[in-house]
């Protein structure tokens, strides 16, 4: 289906950082944080953290055009969610805890930190985080290269763990008017595993999303017609469409209600063999794959596994991370298991995203 493969992992999101004069990291000036940075972001989040001022959270609040108490409910969650990833080596591994043994997370006798929640917390904070003027640019710069007149890409196939919206926010920006999500992942031929699209197999260019995308839809908006279904619209808190401010959509989504996460990790089984069958058709013909900011981390093996495995005609293997010996181990691990040799090389520039010269 295509020669050419990527493979993101959350490191095609990290952007850029600012330091201060003795190396310690003090904000995200463009993108998101990865994993082992995920706590210290969340406290920048959270202004530094609840203060015992009422004045000074007040006037915190004001800033985000919301009342304290509604404040003062996204800075607990929020700290919850801080506390959740400073007890383990990652946030994906406390989920697949849970999801595996169905308990909580136990914050304290009262507070309890089910699945779910920890999902919906995690999809709430990476929302709030991200910022369409902050995007990381490396994905503009990836667009602008492959794009053409029509808006089409060369005949690709992306696969991204990643449950943002950074590729989302950079295409954008070839639309006038229209901006809406569902629209941008139609024209860009998403598969999202939670959300249902007019995904079409046989395009020169896909994407397909393995954890879903870290978005909600809401009941209680008027319905929408794909293929027939009627499914709930997503909520929109990006491009002008919203009656929320950020902090307001925080306070929503963390609280539940008529919100259903659109986040669902690889090892959730919905919508798995469609997932499946959707990779295995786009993959099958694929030469050489281009793996960005993604470490192969072993509670991902089993589809990690399947992807690679599905390549039957893979040559070559580009690995655009700073990490490049650890994920070759990785790599060389997976294709051992089915008895495979392919040449595996490093691309140690990070500046931009690594374009092959031949797509066909």
């Amino acid at each position: 289906m295509s020669r050419v493969t990527y493979i993101l992992g959350a490191g095609a999101s990290y952007g850029e950082r600012v330091f201060d004069e003795r190396g310690k990291l003090i904000e995200f000036s463009r993108g998101l944080p990865i994993v082992n940075e995920l706590a210290y972001a969340l406290r920048l989040l959270k202004w530094g953290g609840i203060s015992k001022n009422v004045y000074v959270r007040q006037e915190e609040a004001k800033k985000q055009g919301v009342s304290l108490s509604v404040y003062e409910t996204v800075q607990k969650k929020l700290s919850i969610l801080e506390q959740a990833c400073t007890s383990y080596p990652t946030i994906d591994t406390l989920a697949k805890q849970l999801f595996v043994t169905g308990r909580s997370f136990d914050v304290s006798p009262i507070e309890r930190l089910s699945y779910e929640d920890l999902k919906r917390y995690l999809a709430t904070a990476l929302l709030m985080m991200q910022d369409e003027k902050k995007r990381d640019l490396r994905y503009d710069g990836f667009i602008a290269s492959l794009i053409d007149k029509q808006r089409k890409f060369p005949k690709m196939t992306m696969l991204s763990w990643n449950y943002d919206v950074q590729f989302e926010m950079a295409y954008s920006g070839y639309f006038t008017e229209e901006r809406y999500i569902p629209t941008l992942w139609k024209e860009l031929n998403v598969f999202n595993k939670k959300y249902p699209t007019d995904f079409r197999i046989n395009d020169p260019f896909a994407m397909i999303k393995l954890n879903g995308t870290a978005l909600f839809t809401d009941s209680s908006l008027e319905k929408w017609a794909v293929k027939g279904e009627s499914v709930n619209r997503i909520t929109d808190c990006f491009y002008g469409n919203n009656k929320y401010t950020p902090y307001q959509y925080g306070y929503e989504y963390l609280n539940g209600g008529n919100y259903e996460n659109l986040l669902s990790y690889a090892w959730e089984e919905e919508n798995m063999n469609t997932l499946q069958e959707n990779i295995k058709s786009r993959v099958y013909d694929t030469r050489e794959l281009i793996v960005i900011g993604y470490s192969f981390p072993y509670v991902n093996n089993e589809i990690d596994t399947f992807i690679i495995r599905n390549m039957l005609r893979l040559e070559k293997i580009v690995v655009q991370d700073k990490n490049f010996e650890d994920i070759k181990e990785r790599l060389e691990g997976i294709l051992a298991s089915f008895r495979r040799t392919v040449k595996i090389v490093p691309k140690t520039s990070l500046q931009q995203f690594y374009i092959p010269n031949r797509f066909v």
